[in-house]
């Protein structure tokens, strides 16, 4: 029996909450929030939002995630990183990669999420590879996970990222995909299905919607049929990244990822009872 999708939010969704004028949410108060009021069971977190918050913030925040059934269970890092550059650059990614894995360890995140900066060399690709294997060797002390996202050079696309996670090798590597980048690429459903076998989590970006309540700039269900076709069932983080009322939007783009997941399990027996 394949394991169902998980939908998670990602944190950036709520940014507006945190800093408006009347009541703003505290950064602690995220995990009841997610659960209370989207009833969501996990949230995936971009470092942006933990910027100058100290080592017992981070703590406050998973006991706050555990206590409410709500884990932390994704960090990405906002900036890329640059494991292919010179030495010097090279090692000051590194650094941020080791304070990286820190704090997901302190906030209980299994993954941490990261863009490199550039490659556009076979020798650039090389290099990249081997920091991965350092950092991975490190991050395996926190039981800490590395996810790439498509992102810069020759890595915007499915096959060189995947290649790159093929080189690193070992079970701590893996693809984090997003329906926008999807999209972007002008092939959604073939960039899904080539990149979702090698992802431990996956971006649901969602943007906006018609006066039919769908989404309006991609279609939601080709995605999670993609997904399901190649056996993917983990995490989905649900990121919003639209206009209007925040708890609204969040809600509808919520329950269009639901019905498509529901609609797309609904079809699985009668499909495995015709095999």
């Amino acid at each position: 029996m394949q394991a169902q999708m998980l939908i998670a939010l990602s944190a950036g969704s709520l940014k507006g909450l945190l800093t408006r004028a009347k009541n703003p949410l505290a950064l602690w108060d995220l995990p009841d929030y997610t659960r209370e009021e989207l009833d969501l069971r996990g949230l995936s977190l971009p470092t942006d939002m933990l910027a100058g918050r100290t080592p017992a913030d981070l703590d406050r925040i998973r006991d706050r995630a555990d206590r409410v059934g709500c884990p932390c269970l994704m960090l990405v890092e906002t900036d890329p990183l640059d494991l292919a550059g010179a030495d010097a650059r090279q090692a000051a990614a590194m650094e941020r990669l080791r304070k990286l894995g820190t704090a997901a360890n302190r906030l209980g995140c299994a993954f941490v999420g990261l863009k490199l900066k550039e490659i556009a060399s076979p020798a650039q690709m090389e290099r990249a590879a081997q920091g991965l294997r350092v950092a991975l060797a490190e991050m395996d002390r926190w039981e800490v996970n590395l996810l790439l996202q498509p992102h810069g050079g020759v890595l915007e696309k499915g096959e060189p990222l995947v290649e790159l996670v093929k080189k690193v090798g070992g079970f701590r590597i893996g693809a984090l995909p997003s329906f926008q980048h999807a999209f972007d690429s002008g092939r959604m459903t073939d960039t899904l299905r080539k990149l979702a076998p090698y992802a431990q989590a996956m971006l649901a970006q969602v943007r906006g919607f018609n006066a039919k309540g769908e989404h309006a700039d991609w279609p939601i269900e080709p995605c999670i049929e993609t997904l399901r076709a190649v056996g993917y069932g983990n995490m989905l983080a649900l990121d919003w990244s639209g206009k209007g009322d925040g708890l609204k939007s969040l809600l509808r783009a919520r329950d269009v990822l639901r019905e498509a997941l529901v609609a797309v399990e609904a079809e699985t027996p009668e499909e495995e009872e015709a095999a």
